[in-house]
């Protein structure tokens, strides 16, 4: 009797246990069959919060019957449409994309039927632009030393940038590792290979590259530790038709740390070395190739390096030294540079001080680049000049008014009190920069790449 009791009792069992694994797969085919089911009643939406909020936002939208599926469900903000990320029936969760513009926020729901279901809230969402800075690429080892080393994003190092040009055609940057080489970091494959190394076309120690207006021509500057005869080659070319593989001599004479083609006229300026001599290249036809006119001197007689940039229109160049930025006049006339004056800074007191002209202090100023700047719109020079103060390590701008700012480093304290760092995030409140010397900026992107001695790395700030 017992033993016919446990054997009913045992098929009974396995019975309910049957019956429940087969309602239990009836409805797990029913919900991936039909994400609506369970839902009743019209969907109702209740909020959205935050209010306001700057790219990766997190917006989540309030209310009942929404349904589980983030294929069915679109949110906008105006006309820029929005990353779902979940939903769990009485709360959709989306992500703030970058450029989104304020405006009213919509949700459209559509269910299995093909029913299209509508709502915008009558609030509308304030976005928030923001300035963000970001690692591209570069590493250290544990005891923070670096190398040379081409291949991908998460492979490639750097021993010594110090100096970034991007060139927007092929989408890429030239990357100076001072006395040593020239790497290409290409942003479309993310990868890093070495273009041009010490010993080729006579280089002795690689300082600079610019473009040419057009930007198919890569012109290079070397120290070639010559000071006195033009033996050794200054400058060089290299361009994109030929994938910036072969170098060719463009000038003779002593040392070069920067050049600067007019972007109109392009006839070449740069600089040497002793009284820190700003010259003019011209042509010689005693010996038929180009040859060195200096302009005048900066600086009195010390022996310095300096960097010359060209507004875009051509008008005017600041030359960059040390705790200076000159700015020199163009001649439409001669063509050619005129004596400049202090503009920013001054060549005897350093510092760390945002000011107007004189009254600013800047420690070690190098690259720099033009920016335009919307709110200059229809006045006589739109565009702000960021640059990079090694020394203060942070990134400055400098306004056609004369205004030293500092746009972005130095944001988190630290227990000694130094400035250096390696810290990304917020420009003002957290980033950090361990000798900033390259700056370089995409402007269909609205990215600056920085170039940093010290951390080894190729930083980004991204702007909006």
């Amino acid at each position: 009797m017992m033993k016919k009791y446990k054997k009913h009792f045992m098929h009974l069992s396995l019975a309910v246990i049957f019956g429940l694994l087969f309602n239990s797969c009836k409805e797990k085919e029913g919900a991936s069959e039909d994400p609506d089911k369970g839902i009743s009643g019209k969907a109702v939406f209740t909020d959205f919060a935050p209010k306001k909020g700057a790219v990766r936002t997190r917006l989540y939208i309030q209310g009942s019957n929404f349904g589980s599926d983030v294929n069915k469900i679109k949110v906008f903000i105006g006309e820029q449409e929005l990353k779902v990320v979940g939903s769990n029936g009485s709360q959709i969760y989306c992500m703030i994309p970058r450029y989104t513009s304020s405006g009213k926020v919509k949700v459209v729901i559509t269910r299995n039927s093909g029913e299209a279901v509508e709502h915008v809230f009558p609030d509308e969402f304030q976005y928030a632009k923001s300035t963000a800075v970001g690692t591209l690429v570069g590493n250290v080892d544990e005891n923070g030393n670096s190398s040379i080393i081409d291949g991908n994003f998460d492979e490639a190092r750097f021993a010594y940038p110090a100096y970034i040009t991007y060139e927007p055609e092929s989408n890429a940057l030239f990357v100076t590792e001072l006395d040593r080489a020239v790497r290409r970091v290409d942003l479309q494959t993310k990868t890093v290979s070495t273009l041009i190394t010490n010993g080729q076309a006579g280089f002795t120690k690689m300082q600079t590259t610019t473009l040419s207006a057009n930007t198919d021509t890569l012109f290079l500057t070397d120290d070639n530790q010559n000071l006195t005869a033009r033996t050794k080659v200054a400058i060089a070319y290299s361009l994109r038709s030929e994938n910036y593989r072969r170098v060719h001599p463009y000038l003779y004479d002593p040392a070069a740390y920067s050049c600067a083609p007019h972007p109109i006229h392009n006839n070449m300026f740069y600089n040497g070395y002793a009284g820190i001599a700003i010259k003019k290249a011209i042509f010689d036809p005693f010996l038929n190739e180009l040859g060195p006119k200096e302009l005048f001197k900066i600086g009195g007689n010390t022996n310095s390096s300096s960097l010359i940039f060209f507004h875009p229109t051509g008008n005017y160049a600041y030359i960059v030294s040390y705790g200076c930025i000159y700015k020199s006049v163009y001649d439409w006339t001669t063509r050619e540079l005129q004596p400049p004056i202090i503009f920013a800074g001054s060549p005897t007191a350093k510092g760390d001080v945002d000011a107007i002209g004189t009254s600013a202090r800047i420690e070690r100023a190098y690259q720099g680049v033009f920016v335009k700047n919307p709110d200059y719109a229809g006045q006589a020079d739109e565009y702000d000049f960021y640059f990079c103060d090694q020394y203060n390590q942070s990134i400055r701008t400098l306004a056609p008014t004369a205004v030293v700012s500092t746009f972005a480093g130095k944001g988190s304290p630290t227990p000694d009190g130094s400035k250096s760092g390696y810290i990304d995030g917020d420009p003002r409140k957290e980033a950090r920069f361990a000798d900033p010397t390259g700056i370089a900026y995409d402007e269909e992107r609205k990215i600056f790449y920085i170039a940093e001695r010290n951390n080894k790395r190729i930083r980004t700030i991204s702007i909006e």
